[in-house]
């Protein structure tokens, strides 16, 4: 079954990517893979669906337990690994998407072929965002509506907006981890500084 899933989102890219979600229908592509119409529908609702591909967001729920339960134990505030253990999954999330130079190129034909589909991008990363946030509160047994939790996602994913950009730069030659990990060592540096926000002139 996973077999027949993947090659279902890899050929409804591909043909995406060439022709728009116009220039074939559902018959070609399940010809192109050696299923049938009803095989088809059997996993995805549309080919939209189907050139997404529902399994590439989210966290899988084995490594969202192992998530919560690493900071479990006796300390006080935040759990003494949730920087590292947050870094892991991303870096595993992008090993396990296959992120790669021509998948990445992939994406920008599609949405250059079929830019609505941008929007349904943006809510199903909206979506993922408020999982990881409700992630991290589970994890620190804090409620919804605590800032800590969005604050953490919220920085977590600029930096790793951030390294996705350097990472697909035309002179990158550094892994994604590498990249990241040197992001996180640079925003633990800033934020390690005193904040003052006391008029420096003293005038107030």
């Amino acid at each position: 079954m996973q077999r027949t899933y993947d090659a279902l989102v890899s050929h409804a890219r591909t043909l995406t990517a060439e022709r728009g979600l116009s220039g074939f229908t559902v018959e070609e592509l399940c010809e192109s893979v050696g299923i049938s119409r009803r095989t088809f529908f059997n996993y995805f609702p549309t080919k939209e669906d189907a050139v997404i591909g529902e399994h590439d967001v989210g966290f899988p729920e084995e490594e969202k337990h192992e998530f919560v339960a690493r900071g479990e134990g006796d300390h006080v505030g935040l759990s003494p690994t949730l920087l590292s253990d947050i870094a892991r999954l991303v870096i595993a999330r992008a090993r396990q998407n296959d992120f790669t130079r021509q998948r990445h190129q992939l994406f920008r034909d599609i949405l250059r072929a079929e830019p609505h589909l941008l929007a349904k991008l943006m809510a199903i990363g909206e979506s993922q965002q408020r999982d990881f946030v409700r992630l991290v509160a589970d994890r620190e047994h804090l409620p919804l509506d605590d800032p800590l939790p969005k604050a953490v996602v919220g920085v977590t994913l600029s930096l790793t907006f951030q390294t996705v950009d350097e990472f697909f730069s035309d002179d990158n030659t550094c892994s994604f981890e590498e990249i990241l990990k040197r992001n996180i060592a640079i925003a633990q540096h800033f934020f390690g500084q005193p904040l003052d926000l006391t008029d420096p002139t003293g005038t107030s």
